[in-house]
């Protein structure tokens, strides 16, 4: 079986690194688990070193598309699982359902997503973009991502545009098992809520990017290139 890097971006999380990084050592198949510590000012990297990680230490924060590159330059393998570093009750077992359906080839990505109170809020799911800081992927998926995108939240949007654009199968599972700390909790009311916006902001800009004026203009692209293909003698 193929061998999995995990990595983890991570930015002031010392409060719950450590219930992140258990799990995922003790998942088949992940021999690496990386802790980028996005320019913490709390003992993340420390605690995470404790655990058994390995720690990349950025001094000044980039974002999370940045934490998640620096990630993957150092990964060895080529199925790679990302995590966020706020998630409480994730298990290993929960990792390797994520896992599998890379790993058995029959999916480039798969998301895990976490799992809503209410149960008109999961099927909205499958209309709305699927955002969950749980996924394994293959390399060469993160590879086709223009850097352009790779920008604080932004990279799970242009992820799952970029698996559909290149004809690669990507799927999610909702697990209702698991949880997140939420910003306001974490960083108090108010930068909770300007982190919460910011997030907001980042998916709007980077949906309109893709699924607006880039397909607008590979539309024109492929027009183009039928009318210069007909004008041919």
């Amino acid at each position: 079986m193929p061998k999995i890097s995990a990595v983890i971006p991570a930015h002031d999380e010392a409060a719950t690194i450590a219930g992140v990084i258990e799990p995922l050592l003790a998942a088949p198949f992940i021999d690496e688990v990386i802790v980028v510590n996005d320019g913490s000012r709390d003992d993340t990297a420390a605690r995470a070193r404790a655990m058994g990680a390995k720690v990349i230490s950025i001094p000044v924060s980039g974002g999370k598309a940045a934490a998640m590159a620096r990630g993957v330059m150092a990964a060895r393998n080529d199925i790679l699982y990302f995590s966020d570093a706020d998630v409480i009750g994730l298990t290993s077992d929960m990792v390797a359902s994520i896992l599998e359906p890379v790993t058995g080839r029959d999916f480039v990505m798969f998301v895990g997503v976490r799992g809503r109170k209410t149960y008109w809020a999961n099927r909205l799911l499958h209309f709305t973009p699927i955002i969950g800081g749980q996924r394994a992927l293959r390399r060469e998926l993160w590879d086709q991502v223009p850097s352009t995108y790779k920008k604080n939240f932004q990279i799970e949007i242009a992820l799952n545009f970029f698996a559909k654009q290149r004809g690669h199968r990507m799927g999610f599972k909702v697990m209702p098992a698991f949880g997140q700390v939420i910003k306001e909790r974490k960083r108090g009311l108010l930068l909770g809520l300007w982190q919460r916006l910011s997030m907001i902001v980042d998916i709007l800009i980077v949906s309109w990017r893709l699924y607006v004026l880039l397909q607008l203009q590979l539309l024109w692209e492929r027009r183009s290139s039928r009318v210069n293909t007909a004008s041919e003698p």
